[in-house]
């Protein structure tokens, strides 16, 4: 019973994963476009989302609480899971140190190009 429910977390870790990754992208996309969030509500989905993440990972001591369901699932208490499909192991162990790096430069990046202020415009 745990491999089909270990496959299920795989693959909504998997979507969060890509969503995440979009938000990250489109943050810097929306920068270099100089949206603004009062006008463009996917920015503020792009946003919120990567920070929601951020806190939740926080919250439980920079440890994706899905990779402790994985644990949980397969029996094991210490040590990395697969929790997500398609990314090299390799990567996965560097996203807790790049996504937050990635997600503030990225808010800096839209407040700073949608900010008229900064340049003495109005």
């Amino acid at each position: 019973m745990t491999v089909p429910l270990l496959h299920i977390l795989m693959a909504v870790h998997t979507l969060i994963g890509a969503v995440s990754t979009f938000c990250l992208i489109y943050l810097f996309g929306a920068a270099y476009r100089r949206h603004r969030p009062k006008t463009d509500k996917l920015l503020i989905f792009a946003l919120v989302w990567p920070l929601a993440n951020l806190i939740l990972m926080a919250a439980n001591g920079w440890t994706c609480p899905l990779q402790n369901a994985a644990q949980v699932l397969i029996g094991q208490h210490a040590g990395w899971v697969r929790d997500i499909y398609l990314v090299p192991e390799s990567w996965l162990r560097v996203v807790p140190w790049t996504y937050p790096i990635g997600y503030f430069l990225g808010a800096a990046l839209v407040w700073w190009r949608a900010n008229p202020h900064r340049h003495g415009r109005a």
